[in-house]
């Protein structure tokens, strides 16, 4: 029987063969790759940022942690500060490759004094720690290799005298030694205005220029931005902030404990 092709089969036909037949073009695929990679480009940087502000964040949850240790430490010690050779680096954490302990600090945190692995200890472990331990493999992280990411203000923390540090810091590096020698809480100024602990890089803002290549400095800024470091206040208090080179005293921080010495350090500080 012959088929009558009336107007709706006619429309019906043409439909079906629109959806069959319908497809991208290669413009059109383009189109759509142009946009991806946009979204991409834009996204991202976000999600590095994203990225960046999480180590940054679990950091200072760290130091906090810390540095509560290190008051709990001062309660147990009549407020005198722990001084031994280098104890600005090995107070905690695990006995890192320089094969260090007992560390003083990890009895606080309920950590034994000897732990023998990098698993261990995590709250000593800055997860943007990528290494510029100065005179160190550049690479290193200053967690494998001291077995902490972070350093406690050698003024406060450490061996009981001080180097000069330069010609210029002369008198005021004698005034420090002076006081050094069984410090106490007590005879500090503002605690929240003091540092006492921080990514390790932020002492080279206080090794001079001649013996600290520009490599190591650049490897220990650890979270993005030149001169920043995270730090922990002697109140327990932490932020991100600008250390400037060979400043003593500002308006956000001091590290010296001394307030006496305030005005002979601003006469001295400075680049």
């Amino acid at each position: 029987m012959r088929q009558v092709n009336t107007p709706t089969s006619r429309i019906q036909n043409s439909k079906f063969k629109i959806r069959i037949s319908a497809g991208f073009t290669l413009i059109e695929l383009l189109v759509v790759i142009a946009i991806i990679t946009l979204l991409f480009a834009v996204l991202l940087p976000v999600l590095r940022l994203a990225k960046d502000l999480a180590k940054r964040t679990r950091c200072q949850a760290n130091l906090k942690q810390i540095a509560l240790a290190w008051n709990m430490y001062l309660d147990d010690n009549d407020g005198r500060f722990y001084q031994w050779v280098n104890a600005n680096a090995y107070y905690g954490g695990w006995r890192g490759q320089d094969d260090v302990f007992p560390r003083p600090l990890n009895s606080y945190l309920n950590l034994a004094p000897d732990l023998q692995s990098e698993n261990e200890g995590k709250v000593f472990y800055c997860p943007a720690d990528r290494g510029g331990v100065y005179r160190r493999p550049l690479t290193e992280k200053a967690y494998s290799l001291l077995g902490t990411s972070y350093q406690t203000n050698i003024f406060l923390i450490g061996q009981d005298a001080c180097a000069p540090f330069s010609t210029k810091t002369q008198p005021l590096d004698e005034e420090i030694d002076k006081r050094l020698k069984n410090l106490n809480r007590n005879r500090v100024g503002n605690p929240s205005r003091l540092l006492l602990i921080g990514d390790y890089g932020w002492v080279n803002q206080w090794w001079p220029e001649r013996q600290l290549r520009e490599e190591w400095k650049e490897r220990a800024e650890w979270h993005g931005r030149p001169d920043h470091f995270n730090m922990a206040f002697l109140d327990s208090h932490t932020q991100f902030l600008n250390i400037q080179k060979g400043f003593y005293v500002t308006d956000q921080y001091a590290i010296l404990p001394f307030v006496d010495l305030y005005p002979l350090a601003r006469e001295v500080q400075g680049p």
